[in-house]
This record gives C-alpha cells, structure tokens and sequence, in this order.
C-alpha cells in the first residue's frame, strides 16, 4: 500500500468518525484528537498485531469506539485521555489478535481451506494478493469475506446469504479454486 493511500485511508475515516459527532466544537476536538494520536495509536496497533491490515483495522474500531463515546471523554485532563486512547487501542488489537489466532487456528484445523496464511508471504505479496481478489467476481469476494475475514462458519455463510450449507461450501471452494488460480497465474502461491 502506497502513502498516498494510507493517508487518504486516514481522512476517509476522520470524515466517517464525524458523522459520530454533533457539535461542531466537538468534531473540530475530534478531530484535533485523531490528528494528534492516529500515528501513535496505529504505532501501539501494529506493535502488537505485526500486520499493517490488522493494525489499521485496529485503528478503525479505536477511533469509532472514541467517536461514539466522545462526549464522554472529551473533557477528561490530557494525560487521562492519552491513557484511555491508548488503553482502548490496546484493547481492540488485543481482541483483533485472539480473534486472528482463533481463525488461524481455525484454518490450519479445517482441511478445505488452503494454507495462505504465511505471514511473510502476506507482507510481501500484499498488493498482489488484493490485486488478485479484487479481479474476481463479486459473489466469490463475498463469500471469501464471510470465510476468511469475518470467520463465519458454513451455517452463518448460508443463513447471512440466504442459501444452503451445501451452496455455501459449493460457492466458497469455487471462489478458493478461483483466487488460487490466480494467485498461482501471478506466482505468488503453488498449490
């Protein structure tokens, strides 16, 4: 990810906290607050997460968490809510990390899910990896979503997309067989 991106990444959410906020007094704090802590909170998050993904999504649920509850905070003495930033940064990339390592877990249990989970073959080949998911269809970026990122289990898949446990299992082998294809065609993955 170049940046450029990253940062544009970073606006994209300040604007998304502000909906969060009423007064406009209290978003320019906010947004002060975001300014003054989105580097150190991503810092804390990749520190404990070692994933640049993770790390930003991390960042993400933090700044909601502290958009929702500002009205709360917003008047508690400097050092304190330095102290609850980083607390609740901690919090969320501790909880993001049990939730990692349950599905990593997960995965190297279940026999029909491919091994793509190499961290350094994730940290090289990101952009490529994305690249290839995105030139697939819709429907199979969907149910990889549902699998792979959310965790859902065959039953959830089925009942979130309103079909069967056997269309489900049907639909995400074709989207794994789809990406791998790919991502073998790119020469990031043999299977």
């Amino acid at each position: 990810m170049k940046l450029i991106n990253i940062n544009k990444w970073w606006d994209i959410m300040l604007a998304l906290y502000l909906t969060l906020i009423d007064n406009e007094d209290d978003k320019r704090s906010f947004e002060d607050l975001y300014n003054q802590n989105r580097s150190k909170a991503y810092a804390i998050a990749f520190n404990i997460l070692k994933n640049k993904a993770l790390a930003e999504e991390a960042c993400s649920e933090a700044f909601f968490s502290l958009a929702k509850s500002f009205q709360k905070i917003k008047n508690l003495e400097s050092h304190k809510l330095d102290y609850y930033i980083v607390i609740t940064v901690r919090n969320v990339s501790l909880n993001l990390l049990k939730k990692e390592k349950e599905h990593i877990k997960t995965m190297q249990l279940s026999e029909d899910i491919p091994e793509l989970t190499d961290e350094s073959l994730c940290d090289r080949n990101y952009d490529n990896i994305v690249d290839c998911i995105r030139r697939l269809s819709y429907t199979d970026q969907e149910i990889l979503y549902l699998r792979i990122t959310l965790g859902m289990g065959y039953s959830e898949v089925s009942s979130a997309l309103h079909i069967s446990n056997a269309a489900a299992r049907q639909r995400f082998q074709h989207a794994k067989d789809s990406l791998a294809k790919l991502l073998e065609k790119e020469g990031i993955y043999n299977g």
